[in-house]
């Protein structure tokens, strides 16, 4: 029974594991919005992973590069340019590893589904290239970029964890994807054109350009990702830096069932999933392969259609009607 309670309340065990739980729920958001708004355009963006991983090291270049270092030994208003700059050249880095997949479709009818993947897989050996070699900080034995300045680091808002108001921008940007897709006409024909391309085109509708920019946004939001990242929680880009990220987002997600308002709880929750196995794992004898397995049963459960959800529902309605008619 300890193991179990170990697992279930671990997380909250300490303001440290509270708190790195939140910030990891923080940063799934931001791609797993990325990934709920490519769904809903109807498309699939399987390459998170380097759409994070390359906004993560094009920030860390920017707030590496002498000039950034010299301005944050400065006045606060070059410290706020070099870091406006970062967050912009992220998320355009984003967008167009986002956006190229979405105009192979739109342009030439290519599966953005192969091309986004493929994209991905040629690239995270590049971005390794890059970080363990010409980018790497000599000084250190890490295969990672040199430290960005204090100056650019987002602080903590629960030390000593590395949470920190990244996880509030995560909340809002997927309050504001919800509401775009949900109460704006663009939002609607972008959904519109996911769900029924074909009557999205009777209708006028530019369905190729609502592919392109359903791409284009989820890479932007992938990118967020990967600045907050550097900026929040590593203050480097380190070899590997995604480690399975883009994937987690995609899986996010799709137990959200394409909905951005639902990524919040998800995303919670397979935060919580992953920290509670990896303190498993840590603090008694159950080994990495359990734990994964327990993963596997929970997020299963979570988003199959299964059979008997649906007599389930009608019992508790019919419960509920009765409570109210006694």
């Amino acid at each position: 029974m300890s193991d179990i309670a170990d697992f279930i309340l671990g997380p909250f065990s300490s303001a440290w594991h509270a708190g790195n739980l939140l910030n990891r729920a923080g940063l799934l958001m931001f791609a797993s919005s990325g990934a709920a708004f490519a769904l809903k355009a109807g498309t699939f963006n399987l390459g998170g992973e380097s759409q994070i991983y390359a906004s993560a090291l094009a920030a860390a270049i920017v707030l590496a590069c002498p000039a950034a270092v010299s301005a944050a030994a400065g006045g606060s208003a070059e410290t706020a340019f070099f870091f406006a700059l970062a967050f912009a050249v992220a998320v355009l880095t984003g967008a167009l590893l986002g956006g190229i997949p979405g105009l192979l479709r739109a342009k030439f009818g290519t599966s953005e589904l192969l091309t986004s993947f493929l994209l991905s897989a040629a690239m995270l050996p590049v971005l390794d290239y890059l970080t363990a070699g010409p980018l790497r900080d000599p000084g250190k034995n890490l295969l990672a970029t040199p430290e960005i300045a204090r100056a650019y680091r987002i602080q903590s808002l629960l030390p000593p964890s590395v949470l920190n108001a990244s996880f509030l921008f995560a909340v809002g940007a997927a309050l504001a994807v919800s509401l775009f897709l949900s109460r704006s006409r663009a939002g609607y024909r972008l959904s519109v054109a996911g769900t029924a391309p074909e009557f999205a085109r009777f209708a006028g509708f530019p369905v190729g350009r609502i592919t392109v920019a359903g791409m284009t946004a989820s890479g932007a939001l992938h990118g967020l990702t990967g600045f907050f990242a550097i900026t929040g929680t590593w203050f480097m880009c380190h070899q590997g830096f995604s480690a399975g990220m883009g994937w987690s987002a995609l899986a996010i997600a799709l137990i959200a069932r394409r909905k951005p308002l639902a990524v919040i709880p998800a995303a919670l929750l397979y935060a919580w999933i992953e920290s509670a196995s990896d303190i498993a794992v840590m603090s008694s004898r159950v080994s990495f392969d359990s734990t994964a397995i327990v993963q596997g049963l929970i997020f299963l459960f979570i988003s199959a259609n299964l059979p008997v959800a649906g007599p389930l529902r009608t019992l508790l309605r019919t419960r509920v009607r009765s409570a109210g008619g006694l």
